[in-house]
């Protein structure tokens, strides 16, 4: 007999995931707009004066979010047995292709519906509009989720989320293994 999870259980997971999308909205937001800070200094020293820092804020939650949809599709999820740099490397090549894809469609949904542009009018602009700009943009997004998913994949073999509390907390010692 199949059981539906309780009240509880349902307003316990949507903390925790709530919680996920906070913390994950943040980092992405920080890092998001220290590379707007970047490309709008560059722009700048040009005399073009660009800098939308609503962006980084709603693209930090829309990434945050596909991550949690990738999460949820265990997107990523081979090579636990591997060491962590692969499983590392490994997400983070998965999710920056996953994250791509759903923007692509992200863009040309509210280009189509909102806009009334077609598909290839509203992903012109993506990634900075060039090849060259493209590439860069998603091997940026492949940098910022390194660190993301390494945090992730050794917190996953810490017991008791010691990772979180050796950051964050107390600092624990560890017995080297030799």
């Amino acid at each position: 007999m199949n059981r539906l999870p309780s009240k509880a259980a349902i307003a316990e997971r949507a903390e925790i995931e709530a919680k996920e999308l906070f913390f994950l909205t943040l980092y992405l937001f920080i890092v998001f707009s220290a590379l707007l800070a970047l490309k709008s200094a560059i722009l700048e020293a040009q005399g073009v004066h660009w800098g939308y820092w609503g962006f980084a804020a709603i693209k930090a939650l829309l990434v945050a979010k596909f991550i949690l949809i990738g999460r949820a599709l265990h997107i990523g999820e081979g090579l636990r047995t591997r060491p962590l740099i692969w499983q590392t490397l490994h997400k983070a090549i998965a999710f920056t292709i996953f994250v791509a894809i759903l923007t692509v469609i992200e863009d040309a949904a509210i280009g189509m519906a909102i806009h009334g542009k077609t598909f290839a009018q509203s992903t012109a602009d993506l990634g900075g509009g060039t090849l060259r700009q493209m590439i860069a943009t998603e091997f940026s997004v492949f940098l910022v989720f390194i660190p993301l998913f390494a945090f992730g994949a050794l917190s996953e073999v810490m017991e008791d989320k010691a990772l979180v509390r050796t950051f964050f907390v107390e600092r624990l010692k560890f017995e080297v293994v030799r």
